[in-house]
This record gives structure tokens, C-alpha cells and sequence, in this order.
């Protein structure tokens, strides 16, 4: 049975793949029985360092490495095989990073409007620059005062929710937390060459935070990339839980 693990992006955690993960994982068969074969596969949503539950540490600081450490240690813990490894956002670049380190190569990566920097430079160069423009100025005021970065509602609602109801996106803001401003400066070198697994991209229509053209550029870093395509803001978890949900069936087939 194929395991899935879910890495999701910057200021974010576990909670916004709830849905996708409860559409993934509802019985197919009505009555459902009411046992769990042995086989079965699991569906974990990650929750990075400084993120999530361990929202109240020190976000700011955490560091590339110990988000890759989570990953490659929630594979070995949990003896997950035959993996698909899915990354969002930022979560794609930390996810792409993990596959060299991990016990055997995944079954598959799927990066959902994944963010891949060029060689050595940093995941903030990939965003729009109103975006790189707001984060720079909050993150030198933020270590003046000693806050927490975090993403305004306007560009949540502009960037990363467009398209989604007013309520949806109510909701949603209460739950995007810190920046982990060192992780987003850090210049990195993606191991593509160490990466030999079958890799997906799933390409966000809608998305204004990362535009299709540049999610297109992205993927074609690899080269027998698989190009999928969601009609979807940056949030496809909230937007399109069920579509989303299964897509990830389908790429584990």
C-alpha cells in the first residue's frame, strides 16, 4: 500500500490539509467495515518545526536543515514505503531537498505550486515583489521589536486566497502563523541531480503567488517532469479539498 506524507508551506501546518486528508481517506465501500486492514497505507500531515503546535517557539530562526531532519525522521519513525512525498509552496523546495536523505527513494515527489529557487539563491526570490517588499520591511521591524513576521490579510486574501468566499478566508487567516524569516533568506542549491524518483508539479491556475508561467518554469527544472493542473488559487487545500485529494490518489497509482 503506498504511504502518503504531506509537507505544507511557510506560516501554515498541518491544519490546512485536513480536509484533503479527510477526502483521501474516507471508505470507499458504504457501509464502511468497520476494521482497518494491517495493509493499509497512511496519510500524515507534517507539521514543520516553528510551525503548527510548535508554533510557539522560535519560528523566525528555524533552519532549513531541521525541516529536512523532520522529514527524513517522520519517514524512518513511522517505516513509511512505497511513498508519495508532497510538498506545497515552500514545502516542495524543503520536500525536493529531503528525497536524497531518505532510507529509499519515494515512490514519487509531487510538489503543488512548489517554490524552487535557482541555483543558490533563496526561496524569497521567487516571490512577487510586493510580497519580498512587505516581508523585508516587517523583518527588520520585527527583530527590532522582537515580533513574530506574519502575513497580512491583504495579502492573504489577495495572493494566497483569491477566489475563495469571504467566510473561507476569515476562517483561514486565524490559522496562517509565523514566518520562518531565516529558512525563507537561506540560499540553497537543489540536489535535482540526487533526485531519481518520478517527480509531479501541480500547477495552481489561479494562483497570484506564484503565476502558472512561473510554476511551469519551475517544474521544468526537471527534466521528465509531470505537469497536473488544478483551477485553484495558492490555498488548493481549502479551495479544492476533495479535486485536490484526488489527484494525490491518482499520482499513487
Amino acid at each position: 500500500m503506498t504511504d502518503f506524507l504531506v509537507v505544507h508551506d511557510v506560516g501554515q501546518g498541518a491544519w490546512f490539509w485536513n480536509k484533503v486528508w479527510g477526502s483521501a481517506t474516507a471508505p470507499k465501500e458504504h457501509p464502511p467495515r468497520l476494521y482497518t486492514p494491517d495493509n493499509s497505507s497512511q496519510f500524515h500531515l507534517l507539521n514543520l518545526p516553528g510551525h503548527g503546535n510548535d508554533e510557539e517557539g522560535d519560528t523566525a530562526e528555524v533552519r532549513l536543515d531541521e525541516c529536512v531532519q523532520a522529514i527524513t525522521r517522520t519517514v524512518e519513525r513511522r517505516g513509511m514505503r512505497d511513498l508519495v512525498l508532497i510538498g506545497h509552496g515552500v514545502g516542495g523546495m524543503i520536500a525536493a531537498q529531503a528525497v536524497p536523505l531518505l532510507p529509499e527513494p519515494p515512490a514519487r515527489l509531487v510538489l503543488v505550486a512548489g517554490i524552487l529557487p535557482e541555483r543558490n539563491q533563496s526561496p524569497l526570490s521567487r516571490f512577487p515583489g510586493m510580497v519580498r517588499k512587505y516581508f523585508s520591511g516587517r523583518k527588520s521591524l520585527g527583530k527590532l521589536l522582537g515580533r513574530d513576521v506574519r502575513l497580512p490579510k491583504p495579502i492573504i486574501s489577495r495572493y494566497l486566497c483569491n477566489g475563495m468566499y469571504t467566510s473561507e478566508i476569515t476562517r483561514a487567516v486565524g490559522f496562517f502563523g509565523p514566518l520562518p524569516t531565516a529558512l525563507m533568506k537561506t540560499r540553497v542549491t537543489l540536489p535535482l541531480s540526487e533526485i531519481t524518483c518520478p517527480v509531479s508539479y501541480v500547477v495552481l491556475v489561479q494562483d497570484r503567488l506564484l503565476p502558472p508561467a512561473l510554476q511551469t518554469a519551475m517544474a521544468r527544472m526537471f527534466p521528465d517532469v509531470d505537469l497536473r493542473y488544478l483551477d485553484s488559487c495558492h490555498q488548493a487545500s481549502l479551495s479544492l479539498p476533495e479535486e485536490t485529494g484526488e489527484l494525490f490518489l491518482e499520482l499513487s497509482r
